[in-house]
């Protein structure tokens, strides 16, 4: 769990999970670039109090993979900052394959 706050009536934290959600919507948002598995694609960490994520993915063979990695990474970046407030140091990209049409 990621803190985020602590007021008078508790704290807020978000899950590994809340943050893997997000980063599958961002993901979701660009086409050509696919969850490697059904679940559990994004890998996250944090430690002296920055976040760090991996996303493993699967791209569509033929594309620009440098131009939909680095899309990818600004929309996983700035979800997770707009939905959490969190600042998230990193967002590495794991290719673990190709799509090709049939």
């Amino acid at each position: 769990l990621i803190m985020i706050n602590t007021n008078e009536y508790g704290k807020i934290e978000v899950s590994n999970k809340a943050i893997n959600d997000i980063a599958d919507l961002a993901l979701d948002s660009i086409d050509e670039v696919y969850p490697y598995k059904k679940e559990n694609n994004c890998v996250c960490s944090f430690k002296d109090d920055e976040l760090r994520v991996t996303v493993l993915i699967k791209v569509k063979q033929g594309c620009d993979v440098v131009k939909k990695c680095n899309l990818l990474q600004s929309k996983i970046k700035e979800a997770i900052a707009g939905m959490t407030g969190i600042e998230c140091k990193s967002v590495d990209i794991d290719i673990q394959g190709f799509v090709t049409e049939k």
